[in-house]
């Protein structure tokens, strides 16, 4: 499987693919619900002649691990899935394996009302294919099934190392803890690809970041003298300018090369503010949530501890009482990078660039130019990537149809030609790695 990108899927895979989409998003997987739509896979990938390797995972199997300490939804009922297409009959592997890695969970779609069509309808409509998880990440997902798929089909005597799939829980939820699972029962492969979408360019980097917890204490008294009562709320407003602040300080886009693309170099998002407890009273507890998404080359515990440092510095500053705010954190996870001379680098940019060079008439050939390979740079998130990288020092790429711009939004939707591209790229990729 060398040379110029094939013509994959062929015309009587792809209906079936596009259909097998649809039928995923109508799943409504959010983390903790993983489990249906993890046995559909399952029973899908059986009947196309994979092997399967299916099983929940407990706290106590991963007890050793500290990752599996940090707060998250149980894991019961959350099943992992491995599916692989065997090198040659026997599961003898002389040649390199590739393993995909996607998780199975979405995030929640409220305010369905909003959407287009239903959240969870799986609706096509003038070559987009909406539903919460159409990008991030079911169709991805199918890409990498559908080149598995064109594979075995192409090659039936197998490639020379095996090409496997691991679908994971929990990454919505907790990032990382979903990989570790598949990690602890002891798969493992020559190569990693994390599916998310990149707009099918290879990215050799990811973030690594945090999640913070701020609580604001107040003292609650009746509105009318609210002068004798301390406001949470109000102190929880400085430390949001504080956020911004720090952000702006922190966007030093020269850091890392492979992250100066983009406009902040450390993101800092709050995605919830809660406090209050009854009308008219003043706020005694405000507390907040959020990411702070570092470069895969900061140092984690450092970060934490001056991001701690910095915020109540900043409060000091505005007067107020320190002892009333506390900084948590419940969730750290690593970043990652594959330096590009790499093999498994040089390959997936021989891959990506061989998409320019198809004729004319093919039906894949007519990319946007947001597909268009200019060179390496990072993911511009924390994902799976970090846990085999650093565990494993397995050399990882962050790659997978559909645009960041879509993930998590309102009519979230993937463009089925930018699944067919990441069927050949991905079917050419593995031809090329594994053959």
């Amino acid at each position: 499987m060398s040379g110029v990108l094939k013509e994959s899927p062929d015309r009587v895979m792809a209906p079936q693919l596009r259909d097998l989409l649809q039928q995923l998003l109508r799943f409504p997987s959010i983390s903790g619900d993983e489990g249906p739509v993890v046995r559909f896979v399952a029973d899908w990938a059986s009947d196309a002649g994979f092997e399967i390797d299916l099983w929940e995972s407990s706290e106590t199997d991963l007890a050793v691990y500290p990752l599996a300490r940090a707060k998250h939804i149980p894991l019961a009922g959350r099943p992992t899935l491995v599916i692989t297409h065997r090198a040659m009959p026997g599961g003898s592997t002389p040649g390199r394996s590739l393993l995909f890695n996607v998780h199975s969970d979405v995030v929640a779609a409220p305010e369905p009302e909003r959407w287009r069509f239903g959240p969870f309808d799986g609706v096509e409509s003038d070559g987009r294919i909406y539903g919460r998880g159409a990008c991030d990440t079911k169709g991805p997902l199918v890409a990498a099934l559908g080149a598995m798929l064109a594979l075995k089909q192409s090659r039936p005597d197998g490639l020379a190392g095996d090409v496997s799939l691991e679908l994971i829980p929990g990454e919505e939820d907790c990032v990382g803890l979903g990989t570790l699972t598949s990690l602890h029962r002891g798969h493992r492969a020559d190569g990693v690809i994390t599916l998310e979408p990149t707009e099918n360019l290879p990215r050799c980097a990811s973030r690594g970041g945090c999640r913070f917890e701020i609580t604001c204490l107040g003292t609650a008294v009746h509105g009318t003298v609210k002068w004798l009562g301390h406001d949470a709320i109000q102190t929880m407003r400085h430390v949001l300018d504080g956020l911004e602040q720090i952000e702006k300080n922190w966007n030093d886009r020269t850091a890392d090369p492979l992250f100066a693309v983009y406009p902040l170099a450390r993101p800092i998002t709050v995605d919830a503010v809660h406090g209050g407890q009854w009308q008219g009273m003043v706020c005694d507890r405000c507390t907040c949530a959020g990411y702070l998404e570092l470069l895969p080359g900061d140092d984690l515990d450092q970060m934490q501890t001056r991001f701690r440092n910095e915020l109540l510095a900043i409060l000091a500053i505005s007067g107020n009482d320190l002892h009333r705010v506390t900084v948590d954190f419940s969730e750290v996870y690593g970043g990652h990078r594959t330096t590009p001379d790499h093999a498994f680098c040089q390959i997936a940019e021989t891959t990506a660039v061989s998409q320019h060079q198809l004729p004319r008439q093919s039906p894949i050939w007519h990319a946007p130019e947001s597909e268009r390979w200019t060179g390496w740079s990072g993911f511009n998130s924390g994902c799976e990537a970090g846990l085999r990288a650093a565990l494993q020092q397995t050399p990882t790429l962050v790659w997978g149809p559909g645009s960041l711009a879509q993930a998590h939004a309102v009519d979230e939707y993937i463009d089925w030609a930018s699944v067919e591209r990441g069927i050949a790229l991905f079917t050419e990729f593995a031809g090329r790695w594994c053959g």
